[in-house]
């Protein structure tokens, strides 16, 4: 058994693999106990350990806390041991998240293609013919943006991540709703037009994370959702470096 940890900036999520498999998932926050969680990994008697995290300092705490309740070292995963070309003058400053995305979608899905994962921020991954990374976008994610807004106007309030019936809103609340999840759809569809338009190749398009599921019955284009994309990557980074 593996376990994969994905440590974002807003939640973790862990996944248990058998070989390629993935047999067990669940999501906490980083209040969470950490031990709680780990301690309850034990029955599935992990083998190996891989950790993508994007918060350096929650990296250091659970290779600690997994080597001391697991017994497990982890094989962390950054720029030098993905075993793709990250074809950007920085390959160090990519995330651990999105390099196990475009790992996963070359490995996985057809190229060219771009990736979208919907996490705290809303991320673009660029795949050419090659497989190669050749860079991509970071937007507000579509809490990120809705938090921020109801913070700065004193009368509006918090509403439910749903799309409204109609765009055209009657109340305060539908208007709310309809700027954010409509709004996500048209940034989401006309970026994706920019990029094909600026790579001049048609590019296969791969959703995921947390958002993905309501988002993708309201995109026009074709598309593939894989709300565990990020764990799979995990688990092929490591299947290259054994």
């Amino acid at each position: 058994m593996k376990l994969a940890l994905d440590i974002g900036n807003t939640q973790i999520k862990l996944g248990i693999f058998e070989h390629l498999k993935l047999i067990h998932t669940e999501c906490f926050q980083h209040n969470d106990n950490q031990n709680i969680n780990l301690n309850y990994i034990k029955k599935f008697k992990p083998t190996v350990s891989i950790i993508s995290s994007v918060v350096p300092n929650l990296t250091d705490t659970y290779v600690k806390n997994i080597y001391n309740i697991l017994g497990l070292d982890s094989l962390i995963v950054n720029d030098e041991n993905c075993h793709i070309d990250l074809k950007v003058p920085e390959p160090n400053t990519v995330g651990a998240d999105r390099i196990c995305n475009v790992v996963a979608t070359i490995k996985i899905y057809n190229k060219p293609a771009i990736v979208i994962d919907f996490g705290t921020a809303t991320t673009y991954d660029v795949i050419n013919k090659n497989g190669q990374f050749i860079g991509g976008i970071i937007a507000p994610g579509i809490k990120t943006s809705s938090q921020y807004l109801i913070e700065k106007a004193a009368l509006l309030d918090y509403v439910d991540f749903e799309f409204p019936k109609k765009v055209i809103g009657k109340n305060t609340e539908d208007n709310i709703k309809s700027g954010i999840m409509f709004g996500a759809i048209d940034q989401i569809e006309g970026m994706i037009k920019r990029i094909n338009n600026e790579t001049k190749q048609n590019n296969n398009i791969i959703l995921t994370g947390g958002f993905s599921k309501l988002i993708s019955p309201k995109i026009s284009l074709e598309h593939t959702c894989d709300i565990d994309l990020t764990l799979k990557g995990m688990i092929l980074i490591h299947e290259s470096n054994n």
